[in-house]
């Protein structure tokens, strides 16, 4: 069953993808990992933040739907993709980076949740309620968690395509191509998903039906979500930097002008050290000789300084 089309792609039409951005928007996610990982290559923040575009809707959706907070939503949302810059390196299959995604965004909403549960908000009281209830916001807010954490406890096999289609809103035949599964296979595993789905839910007193889940994902879809340009921004910035990395400076590009801002920087460095230590010396009264034109100071002797018998502490000095 395919989910309706509508899903938010990182592609050349994008509002946040620049004419800068269009030759690395069309690669796939493991060519957008490599060159994240290469060292001085001058796009390695441009394939980060294709990757936070592409997958950010279904991020923050699934923080969202967990959290019911925005501010808390959006921090787990920086969160997740600050693991990724972190741990991008130890993925092991790349060509699936939202099945990863999924799974850390999950974990870090959950967390979050339960420090806010222990902070600030009441135990929630057991997960029942009717199906009338869950079809209006404030059963919603009760039942995403929970279809959350259901989703999370299936084998991988039955939940990667769930977060394909469902989350991340890919047609069937768009699933397959990305797992490198048969469009049947696609089709068997997401029936018995629902089916596992169904089950599950119905033993916490969730009486859905199969059919209602998938009306549940499409009307409730978390690739719907819009994740602000403020939020893609500070997103990317915060990764690139807790990940210790940061844009390639061509040190033979003397026009650049990073180069010029690191040339300006370093000058005022420069500067400051300068007048630093010339107000030391002057509150010193020390004047070097080579300075002044003085009898007085190329006849003298300095005095031998006092060298205490004891520090201030009490101790000998060694």
């Amino acid at each position: 069953m395919d989910m309706p089309s509508g899903r938010v792609e990182a592609s050349v039409t994008h509002p946040e993808v620049t004419s800068a951005m269009e030759a690395v928007v069309v690669l796939p996610d493991e060519e957008l990992i490599e060159r994240f990982l290469t060292p001085g290559r001058d796009d390695s923040e441009t394939a980060f933040r294709i990757m936070v575009i592409r997958h950010g809707p279904m991020v923050l959706g699934v923080c969202r739907h967990v959290l019911n907070q925005h501010q808390d939503a959006e921090d787990a949302f920086q969160a997740t993709f600050i693991a990724l810059a972190r741990k991008a390196g130890s993925i092991k299959d790349r060509r699936v980076l939202a099945r990863w995604l999924y799974e850390v965004a999950y974990r870090i909403a959950v967390r979050a949740k339960t420090n806010a549960v222990r902070n600030r908000m009441r135990e929630r009281q057991g997960a029942e309620m009717s199906v009338r209830a869950a079809q209006n916001e404030a059963g919603w807010n009760e039942l995403r968690p929970v279809l959350h954490e259901e989703l999370s406890r299936l084998p991988d096999k039955y939940r990667t395509p769930v977060v394909l289609c469902y989350l991340e809103g890919k047609t069937n035949e768009e699933a397959a191509e990305l797992l490198r599964w048969p469009v049947g296979t696609v089709k068997g595993r997401l029936s018995r998903a629902r089916e596992m789905l169904r089950s599950r839910l119905a033993s916490r007193g969730l009486a859905l039906s199969a059919a209602f889940l998938v009306t549940s994902f499409s009307q409730n879809a978390v690739f719907a979500e819009v994740v602000p340009s403020r939020l893609i921004d500070s997103t990317v910035n915060s990764a690139i930097r807790q990940a210790g990395l940061g844009p390639a400076i061509d040190p033979l590009n003397i026009h650049s002008p990073r180069v010029h801002a690191m040339a300006s920087q370093i000058a005022m460095i420069t500067i400051l050290v300068i007048l630093t230590v010339a107000a030391l010396v002057r509150a010193s009264g020390w004047v070097p000789r080579l300075l002044t034109n003085s009898p007085e100071s190329n006849n003298s002797v300095p005095a031998p300084c006092d060298v205490p018998t004891e520090c201030s502490c009490g101790t000998h000095p060694t």
